[in-house]
């Protein structure tokens, strides 16, 4: 599973900065590691030979633990920064090395006394390795196609992997090296693209992680004897130890990293990450200990330098480096406005499953404009938890934003990916697919540094409930998603939409078809209304939509408490400036336009939003375009879709129309509270 981790194309490709920083930092550490071990055979009088003792030290001191590493990284919120792009690939590197070593360590430490044999474990080694990379990688790429192609795992293939797993780890033994060795390499020639090294770590990651690999923390720690540590000279050893490895891991990872043109808070980052110990270690240390290379207190000694360095990275990261975000300021951060400034329309579009995708290309084809004055740049994050699963980890270390043209966060059989690159090919839309592994207490974190990098203008958002054909509803996303999105509405920094997909918009190619679509605007005043009429304006310029604004107002018998009355007043002129072009424009049925584009106003007594239900009800929109808030009905603090877009998205199956529920950019609403009286004059004043 660990060679599963690994991808060798993402090593292949890395560049000179991540081989220096792996190499360096495996080199200057070792050298130290061989002094102490001549001083550990001395001081202890070790009848081991000098050279295993040498690389079963030299190794723990200089490697660094691939899986911890990525895990702290995610939590500190560094796999994103320069820092981050660095340190991954350069351990991974590391991490090949470790094993390579391992291999080399257990070959020269055989029991033989033929000089020759250490010669002759390495060379059939190395053929065995070759062989698994010419010959067992083409077989295990032709099984991972049909697993692919087939789109579910047969058993007959996991069976053939597990048998070849077991065949591996028995050659490598039969010709003197660990038989962990064997089962590493088989995981590495796996190709990791697709689906079939997933859902192979999803079939044996349960049984590793909840029995094997606590059994062998167990053993480990019942192999580890602190009351032999009994003198000064193992005190010492052990500190002479922590010391080569931090100062020699993390001095010339420092150097490295200046060298490279890091800043100082950074290069320190650098060094601390690059010391991370963990799992790697103590097999390495298990290894050597089972083989007779380290008696009780050298194994002690050596389990306790790692548990201090490994203790050290998380503090040491934290208080020397902490990530600056420093996005390109921007000024178009919200639509009202853009519609005379005819501005580049840049959404950023959060993804958490396939099932969002069709009605977030329909709203973004409804956006596109085809004479192409107002260009869109598209911009999917798709969402993942972070767990404490393997395939989390993977996911995580493979991470990175670039193009959907050369992505390698996955495979070309990946929906996702396949989506957005047959959208981008054939709407010449601008496409850039990024991905985000995060923990969904800090997910939003993430999304809206994205937004603020990528200069969006809307962030656009999932709706965790899925309206069926039958008519009844299914979560389609983890529940926690629903805070996430609460979240990212209250930090964003610029306007939001959540997605409420009905069904029928989804299931309309906006692209393939040449009737025309109404979609409403339900208009009440606000900040976040302007915002939901200037994304109407935007869709009504194409030529299969047509926009009907629908403007409610409470009707005579209705009267207003007012905290500020000149707040409201200052909404109420710039509700007027806004509909105004609006009025202008707005044409009848039985007339042509260029800009299809209705108007209408209504007047409502006692409840808003079962007025706009029933409206919409009795009405064939395809999409409701609502604001979260408005100068009339204040929104619950624990609600992303506001009173209108929570009653329209949980009505009954008569409602067909999907809702998208817009909140502008720094919105503020004067409070006020709405009621109908008994008794009241119709002859109310103009300002009430």
């Amino acid at each position: 599973m660990v060679g599963l981790e690994l991808d060798l194309k993402e090593i292949k490709k890395s560049g000179k900065t991540a081989v220096t920083i792996a190499f360096s930092g495996i080199i200057v550490p070792f050298l130290g590691g061989i002094g102490v071990s001549i001083l550990i055979k001395k001081t202890f009088n070790l009848g081991t030979a000098l050279a295993p003792l040498i690389v079963f030290v030299g190794v723990p001191v200089s490697i660094t633990a691939f899986p911890v590493l990525v895990r702290i990284m995610a939590e500190r919120r560094v796999l994103g920064t320069k820092l981050g792009r660095m340190v991954v690939p350069a351990a991974a590197i590391n991490d090949v090395c470790a094993w390579i070593l391992l291999a080399i360590g257990v070959a020269i430490a055989g029991r033989s006394h033929n000089r020759a044999t250490p010669a002759y474990v390495l060379i059939c080694g190395i053929a065995f390795v070759m062989f698994m990379l010419i010959v067992v990688r083409r077989f295990m790429d032709w099984v991972a196609y049909k697993v692919n192609a087939q789109g579910a795992v047969s058993e007959i293939y996991v069976l053939i992997t597990l048998v070849g797993v077991l065949l591996s780890a028995f050659i490598t033994d039969l010709i003197g090296i660990h038989s962990l060795f064997g089962a590493f390499v088989f995981g590495l020639v796996i190709p990791p693209e697709g689906n079939f090294a997933k859902m192979l770590i999803e079939k044996i990651e349960d049984f590793i992680t909840v029995l094997m690999l606590p059994l062998f923390f167990a053993s480990s720690g019942l192999k580890t004897n602190l009351g032999s540590i009994n003198s000064l000279k193992g005190m010492g050893i052990l500190f002479l130890l922590v010391f080569t490895a931090a100062v020699g891991k993390i001095g010339i990872s420092i150097l490295v990293g200046l060298f490279f043109k890091l800043n100082i808070h950074e290069a320190l980052g650098l060094g601390f990450l690059m010391n991370t110990k963990g799992l790697a270690e103590l097999i390495v240390l298990n290894i050597g200990k089972d083989i007779g290379v380290f008696d009780d207190e050298i194994f002690a000694i050596l389990v306790l330098m790692c548990l201090i360095l490994m203790f050290f990275t998380t503090p040491g990261l934290m208080a020397f480096y902490k990530p600056a975000r420093n996005p390109v300021p921007y000024t178009y951060r919200m639509l009202e406005g853009s519609y005379k400034r005819k501005d580049e329309l840049r959404i950023l579009a959060c993804i958490y499953g396939t099932k969002s995708i069709p009605a977030l290309l329909n709203l973004v084809e409804a956006c596109r404009v085809t004479n192409n004055k107002r260009l869109i740049k598209l911009y999917p994050l798709h969402l993942a938890e972070l767990s404490e699963r393997t395939l989390s980890i993977i996911n995580l270390s493979r991470t990175t934003n670039q193009d959907i043209a050369s992505s390698k966060l996955a495979s070309s059989d990946d929906a996702i990916v396949v989506a957005f690159d047959a959208y981008s090919r054939i709407s010449k839309v601008s496409v850039k697919l990024m991905n985000v592994v995060s923990q969904l207490e800090v997910m939003h974190y993430d999304v809206c540094n994205a937004a603020a990098e990528k200069r969006a203008t809307v962030i656009i958002l999932p709706y965790n409930v899925y309206q069926k054909e039958d008519g009844t509803f299914e979560h389609v996303n983890n529940p926690g998603f629903k805070a996430v999105n609460q979240r990212v509405m209250q930090y964003a920094p610029c306007s939001v939409c959540v997605l409420v997909d009905r069904g029928p918009w989804s299931s309309t190619q906006l692209s393939n078809t040449t009737s025309l679509q109404k979609i409403a605007v339900i208009f009440f005043g606000g900040a976040d209304d302007r915002e939901a009429l200037a994304f109407g304006c935007r869709l009504a310029e194409h030529p299969c939509m047509k926009v009907c604004v629908h403007r409610f107002s409470p009707s005579p018998g209705i009267t207003i408490d007012i905290d500020n009355a000149a707040d409201l007043e200052v909404e109420y002129k710039r509700d007027e400036e806004a509909l105004a072009p609006v009025k202008s424009i707005a044409i009848d049925d039985n007339k042509d336009s260029w800009q299809a584009i209705y108007y209408e106003e209504h007047a409502y007594k006692d409840d808003a939003a079962q007025s706009v239900y029933a409206f919409a009800s009795t009405n064939e929109f395809l999409l409701l375009l609502v604001g979260r808030q408005n100068t009339t009905l204040q929104s619950r603090d624990n609600s992303e879709l506001g009173v209108i877009g929570d009653c329209l998205a949980n009505a009954g199956p008569e409602l067909k129309s999907s809702i998208l529920v817009i909140q502008q950019h720094n919105s503020s609403f004067p409070r006020i509270n709405i009621h109908r009286v008994a008794s009241v004059s119709e002859d109310l004043p103009n300002s009430t």
